[in-house]
């Protein structure tokens, strides 16, 4: 369990004051995500659904298991070759990633706020505790009983930034 630690800021561009501070840095010493070669982490920059993915699979532990996974997907966006074809075929066989209905992942698409609780909800095992009500209403209401979205500023359909991504 991690709580209240406290870090050096790691990057030029998160200040030690940012709201996602703290969970940069801590996914970073978890191996989830890394900065950029000039020393920033670019807090306000994109995540694709790839990387989503990866970020999730990794966060299980997997991330072995995903090289060994890499290949053919099945999603026909997805090349076999991709960087990312393990962690997609691991969240896929985990259930955590269904694509969309057809038979596209979007790799390079920008990972939605929705999109990101819905597979860390799935990636935590609560799928069936979702009930009727489904998606995206019924992962965002779990997601805020098991305090995931606590003072997390995300909006559905908005993509969820690099600092956003951290905090969840």
């Amino acid at each position: 369990m991690i709580s209240s630690v406290a870090f050096a800021a790691a990057f030029s561009d998160v200040a030690d004051d940012a709201a996602y501070a703290e969970a940069v840095n801590v996914g970073v010493a978890l191996n989830l995500f890394k900065g950029y070669e000039d020393g920033t982490f670019k807090p306000e920059g994109d995540i694709t659904r790839a990387e989503f993915a990866a970020i999730v699979v990794r966060a299980l532990g997997q991330d072995a298991q995903a090289a060994g996974a890499a290949g053919a997907t099945a999603f026909t966006d997805v090349a076999a070759d991709h960087w990312a074809s393990g962690y997609i075929n691991i969240a896929t066989r985990l259930g955590i990633i269904n694509g969309y209905g057809d038979g596209t992942f979007g790799p390079e698409d920008k990972v939605l706020y929705e999109q990101t609780i819905k597979m860390v909800v799935v990636a935590l095992g609560y799928e069936p505790a979702i009930g009727t009500a489904g998606y995206p209403v019924g992962y965002l209401t779990k997601a805020g009983e098991l305090g995931i979205t606590s003072n997390v500023k995300g909006a559905n359909g908005v993509p969820a930034n690099r600092g956003l991504v951290a905090q969840i």
